[in-house]
């Protein structure tokens, strides 16, 4: 089993918490203090000597580092010139991001919109969701002043997070779904950007701080340019900690919790998935692993959603874009040629392409896309101008592959080739990766989707479920009869397929 949540994950290692002002030691929220658990007391005396006990009546002695604070400097304002074209450049990317509660889903598409949905299941009937928008981004409706030059600022919110005082920037979207409770006051919401060296614009907090108006906290590695956002460097200290009284060098609980949270980590984790559809959308999704928690299940379940939720707003946006129509349910009227069965020209022609790697399939129109060439190899890339930036995700290597079948038996295809739906191929050796140190790989899933509107669109998307691990989607009623033969490792038997293909059946 497994549930889609997006929280912050906080492992308590708190064994006791002593508030405490002992000669020149003060124990600040703003510092943080490692405690070296020794194995004896010393023989000589101890500064700033404090005793504790915890629940299990374990007796230490510790000694507290002598540490005075002191209060850093903050900025009040930013200017708005300053954080315009970062805000530009995040908007420009399409980039949405998501928490999953466990009733209610909450959207944001920086720049566009804030979505709280839920969907209403009832046997037997198609189900209806059930959606509020909590506000549009305006450019014009920014909390912005002037100052006594006439420069126009954005104050900063400082917000708690984690015990410390943060400095965030301030995003407000507003005029959305009215609220019956508030006067049918239109809904509202602040985002909060901190900075985050590590941070990929996922959401790690929400509030409904009054009725029907909200608070988003989003962590951007992007924030971070701005002096104004870095975070201060940590203070760490150092308290050392002896046993009493035949006590054991640590306390029994925090031993536990320790191997509790190594056994946790071994089992599973929280991570995120990035996703990015046909439409060029990214989505940044938060997901708890639980210890059986099967990724692969959670990836279609994700992707399943995230394809659903691409509001009609974003979708008019892009039709705009591409000057593409829309019908009157909110989706693209595309021009594209409708075909028979599997055997006809064009059919055969996609099918003989792909297979061949003569054709290579695209993905994305956002700042980052990507190309599979089947029995070739798996890019990311991005062009700017006449300079072209690739990733290498993953090379085919039948033997690689043929091995990772056999050590993933979940991976090889159904017996049943009636029951059968996509095939796995797992390509490897793809460039090395800054944060694993390993060269990223990727499995290429084929899926058949049956259609009762023939056409020769794919739909394709990619995952990174781990850092530099992929999973590139690529799904069209034409992979049908692939999928159905293949030998045993899910490779596709191109002489099989192409007699069908001659025949026409």
């Amino acid at each position: 089993m497994f549930r889609l949540r997006c929280e912050m994950l906080i492992l308590p290692l708190v064994l006791f918490v002593v508030l405490i002002s002992y000669g020149h030691t003060t124990l600040d929220d703003e510092i943080l203090y490692d405690i070296t658990w020794q194995p004896e007391l010393p023989e000589l005396p101890l500064e700033n000597e404090l005793t504790v006990v915890s629940k299990r009546k374990e007796k230490y002695t510790c000694s507290l580092p002598n540490v005075r604070t002191i209060q850093p400097a903050s900025s009040d304002n930013v200017a708005l010139s300053d954080v315009e074209s970062l805000l530009e450049a995040l908007h420009s990317k399409k980039l949405c991001s998501y928490r999953m509660d466990t009733y209610w889903s909450y959207e944001l598409c920086h720049g566009m919109h804030i979505r709280q949905y839920h969907e209403i299941k009832v046997a037997g009937k198609k189900s209806t969701p059930q959606e509020y928008f909590l506000g549009y981004y305006q450019f014009q409706k920014q909390d912005t002043i002037s100052d006594a030059d006439g420069k126009q600022i954005i104050k900063i919110y400082h917000k708690v997070i984690d015990g410390r005082n943060t400095p965030t920037l301030p995003v407000r979207y507003t005029d959305g779904t009215p609220c019956d409770i508030n006067s049918n006051q239109p809904r509202e919401t602040l985002v909060l950007y901190v900075c985050d060296d590590k941070g990929n614009n996922g959401i790690l907090g929400f509030e409904e701080v009054s009725s029907c108006y909200y608070e988003l906290i989003v962590a951007s590695r992007w924030l971070c340019t701005l002096p104004a956002f870095t975070a201060l460097e940590t203070i760490r200290q150092s308290i050392s900690c002896y046993p009493k009284e035949n006590a054991r060098q640590k306390p029994r609980n925090l031993r536990k919790l320790e191997y509790e949270k190594q056994q946790s980590w071994k089992k599973g984790g929280r991570t995120q998935f990035t996703i990015t559809n046909m439409h060029g959308t990214t989505f940044i999704v938060s997901y708890e692993l639980e210890e059986d928690a099967d990724v692969d299940a959670i990836a279609e379940a994700v992707i399943k959603s995230a394809s659903k939720s691409i509001p009609q707003l974003v979708q008019q946006e892009q039709a705009q874009a591409a000057n593409t129509p829309l019908n009157q349910d909110g989706e693209h009227v595309e021009d594209t040629h409708v075909i028979g069965t599997l055997g006809n020209d064009v059919d055969k022609e996609f099918i003989e392409g792909f297979l061949s790697g003569r054709e290579c399939l695209p993905g994305g129109t956002g700042w980052w896309k990507y190309e599979i060439c089947y029995g070739k190899h798996l890019i990311q890339f991005h062009e700017d101008g006449m300079h072209r930036t690739s990733v290498l995700l993953g090379k085919w290597n039948q033997e690689k592959h043929i091995n990772w079948i056999n050590a993933n038996p979940k991976k090889r295809p159904l017996a049943n080739v009636n029951k059968r739906t996509f095939i796995s191929l797992y390509y490897t050796d793809g460039d090395v990766c800054d944060l694993t140190k390993k060269p990223r790989v990727a499995e290429v899933k084929l899926r058949c989707i049956k259609k009762t509107e023939k056409s020769h669109a794919t739909s394709v998307y990619l995952v990174e479920p781990e850092p530099c691990s992929y999973v590139m989607g690529i799904e069209s009623h034409l992979f049908c009869n692939i999928v159905q033969y293949t030998d045993e490792y899910g490779i596709p038997d191109k002489e099989k397929i192409n007699a069908i293909l001659n025949n026409g059946s």
